[in-house]
């Protein structure tokens, strides 16, 4: 018997206004967007590899119109990215236990229950872009929680705890940063054309949602119909089946929701299964895009890899997603701080070691040719051209940090559209991130706040993030709270009033959630070099006006881009070829230290280049010139540190055609200075000889800069030796040493800088006859913290600015289980981890193992003795 009733009685209609519907208006950018362009180059280039094709020497189609690039269409560049390939097939998730923490996957043919489709309850009325509240008939569980209660969403997707009625793109950022979800085809549908086409269906094991000849929205006419439904089980089984589904873009996946874990992109039928404890999901599309992995190795084909940014724009009138205007890929990323995590995809892209960012500027016919008229896809938000290079090009750092939610601890409160842009109602004083400068007008205003600008500037605390400024140079701002969520997700708009609780942030709230900004203000980077791209059709030439239009765009971003970092960064948009400084793009240089720098070209000059040298703020003293004899690609030259302080170094080359080379130098003095263990610390020894493996040490500072060409002294406890008794650091700030304990049970080696005493650090080993277990001298009681160093503990994750580990292990002592109280990696050495564990009560004093697990796979054992 069909559970009609209840179900009925328990639908709600969650209304919220339309800001804009259907058009491309947003910035495409989410956490998971560099790894979904991977994904779809990956699935491009699967697709192209499949189908048999002549090979044939076409030319390159390569050519530059003064400073811009224009790039052929061929070779991949346009490409249609990943086509729908589950219909008539059953994609189920499976929990691996009862609280549905990880899931596996797996894909079988039909599956499609016509039955339970036609016998399901319509959802009355139910619009475009809508939501539906329904009751499930069991605890339905989901990454670790159970939902008595589900939103059905017109847009092929399932949400708890929030309905989703916007109308930005369905994309993989959207999908992982709202709430939770579940997506068998997250889509733009309009069930408004097919009343009653979203069914629910429910008996005491499951919960059908079935959409029947649901068509995909479109502006005219009537979009291509999709039947698909969605079964929840009461054991957490997921089940998605297709019997008529070709989608033009969806993305088909499962989420924990606010950004939770690492997105894991996946081809389902072709990539092999596992479990999985965070968002799975693949992105499909049938439409042609800009491949930009394509258009990046095709540009470097033919030119270096001087630029840190690629600007690419299109003049076929192809978007870079069906709602979406531009949007950012970052490619490298290794500073902390501003919420980027770590990756390197340089290689991908044909860099191989400058390029940090794309962005994908989309249609050239999107934009005016004025560059200080409205763009008219954001006219709304007062967004020009220019303006939306400015806010693609700070991707690269913002807008990813945001102080805690003190409800919610995976929310943040300062972030709005995926997770990614400022809040619509997060005071941001105007920035291109999103957000207003938001007017407070007092508790006796009605309404209380108004928003009075927008997009504007790198705002203070964007250029904080961005590395331009120091923290304290940043003015308090706020957020309000208590608004309806959906204004949050908002795109930025003047003049709206609206009501609300004041909640103060400082900067130092910021710096607390995310972590220090490293590199900081002082040795971070502020000059950037662009190139910008023309995609056109193959064998065309793009018209004077589309590349007098970009030429235009060009040369004001250099202008934009310098004002609106209130003279705090630079934009260089010139084609140039490569000239790279070994400092680049910064370096260390310890007190009364010289180092040698090296200027390297890709291509050897046919006469001699002289580069001019330049150190303005006298903190470092070098060459006023270096030359590179013709043939050669690089010359060296010495840098000696005169007094403490931050060098800008440049290199100048006479040949115009080359770059500048720009690199940030700290002239270090011992306050700021730290021995840091790269490894061998805590060696055990069983004999009267060296410890297997060396002392490896690295002189640092709290930006990670290496200082080379310093002095390490090391002295060996009573008894012990250690080899050499100073060693010099090397390009890495490295010295490395071979140290022979004594007999003791316990040794030490103090290292430390010579002429800095106070920049010093302490290694250990243990001393223990052969196949005694170890055990440390050091006692342990009740409520004490012990600390524990190892290896192998897996991917880490950004949290309250320390790289944590995703899976967190359980470390025995004794029979004792315990939960450690921190579990990451120690920063500045790569590779090893650091538990802190408390000492529980009820020991039994003695020497008592420690053991380690995680994942079923477990640690040797040592030993600590317990009072």
């Amino acid at each position: 018997m069909r559970r009609l009733g209840p179900l009925a009685l328990l639908i709600a209609v969650w209304i919220a206004p339309a800001i804009a519907r259907h058009f491309r208006t947003g910035c495409g950018v989410g956490k998971e967007t560099a790894a979904e362009t991977v994904f779809l180059h990956r699935q491009a280039v699967r697709a192209r590899r499949a189908v048999p094709r002549a090979v044939t020497a076409a030319p390159l189609g390569n050519r530059d119109f003064g400073n811009i690039a224009v790039i052929e269409d061929s070779d991949g560049v346009v490409a249609f990215p990943n086509e729908f390939n589950l219909d008539l097939k059953t994609l189920t998730f499976t929990p691996a236990a009862s609280d549905a923490t990880s899931y596996g996957y797996a894909v079988s043919d039909g599956g499609y229950d016509s039955a339970a489709a036609a016998n399901g309850m319509p959802l009355a009325a139910l619009d475009d872009d809508d939501t539906r509240q329904v009751s499930m008939p069991f605890a339905f569980p989901f990454f670790g929680a159970r939902y008595n209660q589900i939103f059905v969403n017109s847009d092929g997707n399932l949400t708890f705890t929030v309905g989703d009625s916007a109308s930005t793109d369905r994309s993989l950022g959207r999908m992982t940063a709202g709430p939770p979800r579940i997506c068998p085809l997250f889509d733009d549908l309009d069930p408004a054309l097919t009343p009653g086409g979203v069914r629910v269906f429910a008996d005491a094991g499951r919960m059908v949602v079935s959409w029947v000849a649901v068509p995909e929205w479109q502006a005219a006419g009537v979009g291509a119909n999709q039947t698909f439904q969605v079964a929840l089980y009461a054991d957490g089984r997921i089940a998605f089946s297709y019997s008529g589904t070709a989608a033009s873009s969806a993305v088909v996946g499962i989420a924990p929701g606010n950004q939770q874990g690492a997105t894991s992109l996946l081809d389902y039928r072709d990539d092999p299964g596992g479990q999985y404890s965070a968002a799975v999901a693949e992105r499909f599309g049938n439409t042609v895009q800009i491949d930009t992995v394509s258009a990046a190795w095709k540009f470097y084909q033919t030119h270096e890899d001087s630029y840190d940014y690629l600007v690419i724009y299109n003049n076929e009138d192809i978007p870079v997603a069906p709602s979406v205007l531009s949007e950012e890929n970052t490619i490298r990323s290794s500073g902390t701080g501003y919420g980027v995590a770590p990756r390197d995809d340089g290689s991908m892209y044909g860099s191989a070691s400058r390029l940090q960012a794309v962005l994908n500027m989309g249609m050239l016919s999107d934009y005016p040719s004025d560059p200080s008229a409205l763009v008219p896809l954001r006219a709304p938000q007062g967004d020009t051209p220019i303006t939306l290079l400015g806010h693609e090009t700070g991707h690269l750092f913002l807008a990813y940090a945001s102080v805690p939610d003190p409800d919610d601890p995976t929310a943040k409160p300062m972030l709005g559209y995926q997770n990614a842009h400022w809040s619509f109602v997060f005071n941001s004083e105007a920035s291109f991130l999103e957000g207003e400068r938001i007017a407070d007008r007092g508790p006796s205003v009605e309404p209380e706040f108004l928003t009075t600008g927008t997009v504007q500037q790198y705002a203070p605390l964007d250029q904080y993030l961005m590395g331009f400024r120091v923290a304290a140079a940043v003015p308090d701002t706020f957020l309000v709270t208590g608004v309806p969520a959906y204004m949050t997700q908002w795109h930025p708009l003047r003049n709206y009033g609206f009501d609300g609780t004041r909640r103060n942030i400082a900067a130092s709230d910021v710096v607390q959630a995310m972590g220090r900004r490293t590199p900081d203000y002082t040795v971070a980077q502020r000059r950037f070099r662009f190139a910008f791209l023309l995609v056109v059709a193959e064998g065309s030439q793009p018209s004077a006006a589309d590349v007098a239009k970009l030429e235009v765009f060009r040369q004001q971003f250099e202008s934009l881009y310098a004002t609106a970092s209130s003279g705090n960064g630079t934009a260089d948009t010139a084609l140039e070829r490569s000239m790279k400084l070994s400092l680049y793009p910064a370096a260390g240089v310890a007190p009364d230290a010289a180092i040698t720098a090296t200027l390297t070209l890709e291509t050897a000059p046919a006469a001699d280049l002289a580069v001019q040298l330049q150190a303005p703020n006298g903190f470092a003293a070098l060459p006023a010139s270096v030359r590179i004899p013709a043939g050669a690609k690089s010359a060296t030259f010495g840098v000696t540190a005169v007094k403490p302080g931050v060098e800008e170094v440049s290199a100048v080359p006479a040949d115009a055609s080359y770059e500048t080379a720009v690199a940030r130098v700290q002239v270090a003095d011992a306050s700021i200075l730290k021995l840091a263990g790269v490894s061998g610390d805590h060696q055990v020894s069983t004999s009267a000889a060296p410890l297997p493996d060396p002392i490896v040490v690295r002189l640092t500072d709290s930006n990670s800069l290496s200082y080379p060409g310093a002095r390490i002294l090391a002295t060996a406890s009573d008894g012990g030796s250690v080899a050499p008794a100073a060693a010099v650091t090397d390009q890495r700030g490295q010295a490395a040493f071979r140290w022979t304990p004594g007999p003791a049970s316990a040794n030490q080696l103090q290292l430390a800088l010579e002429g800095s005493p106070t920049v010093n650090l302490t290694m250990t080993a243990l001393m223990t006859p052969s196949g005694v277990p170890v055990t440390t001298t050091v006692n342990v009681g009740a409520g004490d913290y012990i600390e524990i160093y190892c290896t192998g503990l897996g991917p880490t994750q950004l949290s309250a600015g320390l790289q944590q580990t995703v899976l967190t292990p359980v470390v025995f002592i004794g029979a004792v289980p315990l939960q450690p109280i921190y579990s990451g990696l120690v920063s500045g050495v790569e590779g090893l981890y650091q538990l802190d564990v408390q000492v529980p009560g009820g020991l039994a004093p003695g020497v008592q193992p420690v053991l380690l697990s995680v994942s079923m796979a477990h640690s040797n054992q040592v030993s600590i003795m317990v009072q």
